[in-house]
């Protein structure tokens, strides 16, 4: 798990699904509690259509300090032995900065693979 440290006073926090690779991707950003188990789900998709696989956390940022932020994705190759190198990320965003992120790269197997990916935010 990667911690990312964020203005408690700042402007909205927003995380950023991106999928690199010739793969078909189904994804969903989660918002789980600080101390428990339980989330919410704040955006779910793929990665075959225009729109922007980013979505808002909620306001004021304060009240995410020590929540965590996941990314979990299912995806599978369309041509591994073409293009085998994958990359997803999730990043984190406040006032037109890019925070810090989580990655998972590997490569494609031709079959359905599984991505997890953690953020906890901080307030500093």
């Amino acid at each position: 798990m990667v911690t990312v440290f964020f203005n408690p006073n700042g402007g909205t926090l927003f995380a950023n699904a991106v999928f690199l690779g010739d793969m078909v991707a189904n994804y969903e950003v989660l918002l789980r509690e600080k101390n428990s188990n339980s989330e919410t789900s704040l955006l779910s998709g793929d990665n075959l259509n225009p729109e922007d696989d980013v979505t808002s956390l909620p306001m004021p940022p304060v009240i995410n300090d020590g929540r965590r932020v996941i990314l979990e994705t299912g995806f599978v190759g369309n041509k591994p032995d073409d293009n085998p190198n994958y990359e997803i990320r999730l990043e984190i965003f406040q006032d037109n900065q890019k925070l810090g992120f989580d990655v998972d790269r590997g490569t494609l197997n031709g079959k359905g693979q599984f991505s997890l990916l953690f953020i906890k935010l901080v307030a500093q």
